[in-house]
């Protein structure tokens, strides 16, 4: 085996950061880019032998453009600017010195499928049939019976075309209504949204994660989508077979427009939501034919995979499988639109104890031959909050025009839980209520709590990034499962030529360790494990591993 060195979203972890709930600067209870700033250290304080800092390598942050915040920003009224809720351009150029200083790679949300109808390319086009940007939406006028002209649906809930009394016609929006989708079609839309990407370029963003970035071409002739024989899911768009308002083939071409003009940049990133009910094959296809769309699709398979060995195992295999030669895969466990993984999976765990599942999950995430993405507060172990009442929710988005709604997201995006102080410190000790209320157990999980405490999930996470940083064969080697048919644990290699490396997660109590082929060779040295074996030593692999044990070992030869 051979290997270049690959580029820098290769070998990187990258950290989501849900802004509004992150870290509150000025005091006013809601996340802002300044209160980003002062926690950067935490991220990454640009000390390689840090004993403190996590160790992430870049930041991905919700949207932070100006938006009436309908959807927390998914809703943009100006690309050009930063919402006053987060500050000023001026807080986020200082945040993009500051973490590069820090050598923090930053990388923004794009929502292009949508912008907010509060936007001003929708104010004109809204404005009458007559507007030079008439076309930059979808309209279309009724059907004979006066309803929408088609059934295509929300993803929301319920019919995706909106009445607009002025221009007398219905658009398309397929999310809320007050998102109502772009028209991809035109050339003059394609023009705008990559000026607007070279906008961000140009400052020294370090590439863009694309929200919904397969379902920005529509069918020109709007023909029904097919309904699912007998279906009956609860939200209806599950219902239909999205042939005509998702995932077309002409999606593809401005995937690669936007790549090429990501590729005029050295060494910038493009990450792509590839979406929600897509099939894996229909993800990986956005890496392009020609290597030339997306450089990191991101599937949804393995975050949603129960937490059982085989159905995990058989996850990342598919992956291996289908990711083309000279590809690269991405991995997440939750993000701000699903519950968190130690919510959806504990439950279904055997072990008893959270600590134990959110450090196997976290070996896991950050040991498999891909690049991580991990959620702000995974590192901690937190979990979804509960128990919000419906006078705090902040999820409108989810609620269709019935008042019907899906599940909120609300849950997963409460504020990161710093320390013990008023409000878990996201208002820096600040006794202020937080734009969505701070989960119950703060008091005991937090940063402060667990940054010194050697077993805590901070400490684990923090050896598991260090680890990752210092052998190459957890960065970029090849992966290879040394069970067929996982059971209980989980047993694989990551191999380069130099370096061999172990991974053993057990999902059960003490468990003989089973694999289908001998494990060479007899010597291994501890790298990292949840055991009493201390890092250093060496060893023979044990016969039999110790209930809910993670050790990660080195080949000695």
């Amino acid at each position: 085996m051979s290997f270049r060195a690959p580029s820098w979203w290769k070998h990187s972890v990258i950290y989501q950061i849900y802004p509004l709930t992150f870290a509150d600067g000025n005091g006013d209870g809601l996340g802002d880019l300044q209160g980003i700033i002062q926690r950067l250290d935490y991220l990454n304080d640009g000390n390689p032998q840090s004993q403190t800092a996590l160790g992430v390598d870049a930041i991905w942050l919700s949207p932070i453009y100006q938006s009436p915040m309908i959807d927390n920003g998914y809703d943009v009224s100006d690309y050009y600017d930063i919402c006053p809720t987060f500050g000023t351009l001026e807080d986020f150029e200082t945040l993009l010195e500051a973490a590069h200083q820090r050598h923090i790679k930053v990388i923004l949300d794009l929502v292009v499928n949508h912008t907010s109808n509060q936007h001003e390319w929708f104010l004109e086009s809204s404005s009458g049939q007559d507007h030079p940007k008439s076309d930059w939406y979808l309209w279309l006028d009724p059907a004979p019976d006066g309803g929408p002209p088609n059934n295509w649906l929300s993803y929301f809930g319920g019919s995706g075309w909106a009445f607009h009394e002025t221009r007398q016609q219905y658009y398309y929006c397929s999310f809320n209504a007050n998102q109502p989708d772009l028209n991809w079609h035109s050339s003059d839309v394609r023009a705008a949204i990559y000026a607007m990407m070279r906008f961000w370029l140009d400052k020294g963003v370090d590439g863009f994660r694309l929200d919904a970035s397969s379902v920005y071409s529509k069918d020109e002739l709007f023909r029904n989508n097919p309904v699912k024989f007998e279906a009956t899911d609860r939200n209806d768009y599950n219902n239909q077979y999205h042939l005509y308002n998702k995932n077309l083939p002409e999606n593809h071409r401005i995937i690669q427009e936007m790549r090429a003009v990501v590729e005029s940049y050295d060494e910038r990133v493009i990450i792509g939501e590839t979406f929600i009910d897509s099939r894996l094959y229909d993800s990986t296809i956005f890496y392009g034919a020609e290597g030339n769309e997306l450089h990191l699709p991101l599937t949804f398979e393995f975050a949603f995979s129960p937490w059982y060995p085989g159905y995990l195992q058989r996850e990342i295999e598919k992956k291996e499988i289908v990711t083309p030669p000279g590809e690269w895969p991405a991995y997440f466990l939750d993000n701000h639109d699903i519950p968190r993984h130690l919510s959806r999976w504990i439950e279904c765990s055997l072990c008893i104890d959270s600590t134990a599942i959110a450090k196997a999950a976290a070996a896991l995430l950050l040991t498999v031959r891909g690049t991580p993405i991990l959620y702000y507060g995974a590192e901690l172990g937190m979990v979804n909050h509960e128990d919000i009442p419906p006078e705090q929710a902040r999820d409108q988005a989810v609620l269709n025009v019935d008042g019907e709604s899906l599940p909120s997201r609300d849950g997963a995006r409460t504020p990161m839980q710093w320390d013990a102080s008023p409000q878990a410190g996201f208002s820096f000790g600040k006794a202020i209520q937080p734009w969505l209320p701070v989960n119950p157990n703060y008091m005991t999980l937090n940063v402060k709590a667990q940054i010194d405490q050697k077993n805590s999930i901070l400490t684990f996470y923090r050896q598991l990034l260090r680890l990752r940083k210092e052998h190459e064969a957890l960065r970029q080697g090849c992966w290879r499962s040394l069970i067929h048919y996982p059971y209980e644990h989980l047993a694989y290699l990551r191999e380069t030529d130099s370096e061999t490396v172990l991974i053993v997660i057990n999902f059960s109590y003490d468990k003989d360790l089973v694999t289908d082929q001998p494990i060479e060779p007899k010597r291994w040295q501890v790298l990292l494990s949840t055991t009493d074996i201390a890092p250093g030593q060496v060893i023979a692999l044990p016969k039999r591993l110790a209930p809910f044990e993670v050790s990660i070992l080195k080949a000695v030869q």
